[in-house]
This record gives structure tokens, C-alpha cells and sequence, in this order.
């Protein structure tokens, strides 16, 4: 039986755990958090095999590792289970950042293991196991980021993984990934922060508070994200947030402008504005993702590196021949 082992049992790591149960792969979860509280209540959702207390027992003989701790502690967590993978052994994460926890996976884990970068575009604002819930990840993007030396049999498993638990497998380069990834999921929840200060800070909040409805709930709700996960997005992967946070600051300076025109705001000019909001986010809703005219952007990395070089190891591949057979579980049966 494949073992998958999951260090970190808070909102992802759980609701990864509780996925793959309802999947058809056929693989034992094992799950290991440093907070007993955190054990504790990943036990109660039934969604693992077992939870261990010691990250070792839970890292030794599994087939596949998860890292779904916060991204700054996962060196420290790599360097803690440096010895303790098996020869052939996939290790992947689930942090919002890549390029330092690819320089971490180089720097750090044994050449014996393949590293494939992971990040499920997928959460709520509430964390813990207790929050849980399989299903956050149904046709969500799942991005895959292979580190240069990781087996193509290794990256397999990982999309398997990826395809079971209802996800859609997203390849991309790491510049690419930590770029993107700060426009979509980033820049949200720093605009929601931001918006909380903005008003909250102002001497009337007493009275603005009271009238704030849903519109300010939605736009607020990122806010009360875990402020863990937030703090170390900020720390690992500042340049992009900030270019994309540059972007934002002109784009409302030009709404602001349009507003203060010394002799009143264009009503057609403010109109369309409007219109194209609402046309963007209707081509958004429908997967029609090509650019918007007269958008700024930032300067973003072109992802370079053809797919096929980066699934190239330095093993062959029979070392996972077990991992991927488990992962795909009926799949193999039914075709």
C-alpha cells in the first residue's frame, strides 16, 4: 500500500487528507503536526490513517511526503526529515511562494528524493482542521513546479494526486508561479487588509462600522485569513506583491483622477469604466482570460524552460514505479 504522509494538519493539510479518502486512490494517509491541538482535531475528522506526534514516524517508509506547513518553516522541516525519507521518495508542498522553497528543496533535501513543487489554488479565511473540507479543491488550479532534478515519474504522481482529489493539474516555472500567484491570490487579500485599516483607523469607525454590509464583507473577508500564512507569503515573496501592488496603486490613482477632474467627474468616461469592470469579470467568469486593453502590467519572467527538460532526472524511474501504480489506484483497473 502507498503511504502518503502530510506534515501539517491545519486547513490544507487536512482537507488534502480528507480528499484523498474520497478519492479512488488507494493509499494509506498519515498525517504529523507540531501543535497537539492541531493532532487533535485532524483525528476527529477521520480523515488520516493515523497522526503521529514525532514528524520522524511519520516521514519514515511513506511513499510520498506533503509539506503543508507555513512556507517559512519548511526548510527547517526538510533539514528535520533530511534523513528519514526513503530512497525514491516524492516530496512536495503546498505553499502560496515557490522560488525559496525550491532553493530550500536544492539546498537541503537528499539526492535520493525528487522535489515537486505544489500550491492548490484553493482555501478559506477561516484555518484550522476543525475548517476542513475536501472538497475546496473540485476544479480548482493546482500548480505544479517541478524542481530541475525531479523524476518524470515523480511529477506523474504528483498530477495524479492532483487529477483524484478533483483539481486541474497547472504546470508552471517558478518565476512565473510566485508572479502570477501575487496578482490573483496575493494582492486580494493585502487590498482586503488594507481596506480593514483604511476604515477601521478612521475616527468615525464607530458609526461607519454599523453601516458597513455585505459589500464590505466580501471585500473584507480575506482579512481574517490565518495571519501566519499571510505574514510568511509577505516575507518569501515581496518583489512580486509589491510590483503587483504598484500596479493597483496607479490603476486606482487613475480612478481617483477621473474623480477629482477640476470641473467634475465625465459621467460617460466614469460609465465606461464600469462597463469594462463588469466585462472583464463576465470573460473572467466564462474562461475567457485574454488581455483587457489599455492595462498596465507588470514586467513578468517568461517561463523559458521547455516542460520536457524539467522532467528529466538523474535516476531512472523504476525507484517510483510503486508510488505512481498506487496513486493511480482504480484508474489502472478501470482502464
Amino acid at each position: 500500500m502507498t503511504v502518503i504522509a502530510i506534515v501539517g494538519t491545519g486547513l490544507i493539510g487536512t482537507s488534502l487528507a480528507l480528499a484523498i479518502n474520497d478519492s479512488d486512490l488507494e493509499v494509506d494517509v498519515v498525517g504529523t503536526d507540531y501543535d497537539s491541538s492541531a493532532r487533535s482535531g485532524a483525528q476527529k475528522t477521520g480523515a488520516f490513517k493515523k497522526v503521529e506526534a514525532r514528524l520522524a514516524n511519520a516521514v519514515r517508509g511513506a511513499d510520498v511526503v506533503v509539506f503543508a506547513t507555513p512556507v517559512m518553516v519548511m526548510r527547517e522541516m526538510m533539514e528535520a526529515t533530511a534523513g528519514d525519507f526513503q530512497d525514491g521518495c516524492v516530496v512536495t508542498d503546498v505553499g502560496s511562494s515557490k522560488r525559496l522553497v525550491l532553493q530550500w528543496a536544492e539546498e537541503v533535501l537528499p539526492k535520493t528524493v525528487s522535489f515537486v513543487g505544489g500550491h492548490p489554488m484553493a482555501g478559506k479565511e477561516k484555518s484550522g482542521p476543525q475548517n476542513a473540507d475536501g472538497a475546496i479543491f473540485k476544479d480548482k488550479a493546482y500548480c505544479i513546479v517541478p524542481s530541475a532534478t525531479a523524476e518524470r515519474s515523480a511529477v506523474s504522481s504528483i498530477t495524479t494526486l492532483a487529477e483524484s482529489i478533483g483539481a486541474k493539474p497547472f504546470f508552471i516555472g517558478v518565476d512565473e508561479h510566485d508572479s502570477f500567484v501575487a496578482a490573483a491570490s496575493h494582492l486580494p487579500f493585502m487590498m482586503s487588509v488594507a481596506l480593514m485599516g483604511t476604515t477601521s483607523k478612521s475616527p468615525n469607525w464607530d458609526d461607519i462600522g454599523q453601516l458597513a454590509s455585505s459589500g464590505f464583507g466580501d471585500l473584507s473577508r480575506l482579512a481574517s485569513g490565518d495571519p501566519i500564512m499571510h505574514r510568511d507569503i509577505c516575507v518569501s515573496n515581496p518583489e512580486p506583491i509589491v510590483a503587483w501592488m504598484d500596479a493597483y496603486i496607479r490603476e486606482l490613482y487613475d480612478l481617483r483622477n477621473m474623480l477629482a477632474n477640476e470641473n467634475g467627474p465625465d459621467p460617460e468616461t466614469v460609465h465606461q469604466v464600469f462597463v469594462d469592470a463588469i466585462d472583464a469579470r463576465a470573460r473572467w467568469q466564462a474562461g475567457i482570460f485574454t488581455q483587457m486593453p489599455d492595462r498596465v502590467s507588470p514586467q513578468i519572467p517568461s517561463f523559458a524552460e521547455n516542460m520536457s527538460e524539467m522532467f528529466i532526472g538523474r535516476r531512472g524511474m523504476d525507484a517510483q514505479k510503486k508510488i505512481l501504480d498506487g496513486l493511480k489506484g482504480d484508474r489502472a483497473k478501470k482502464d
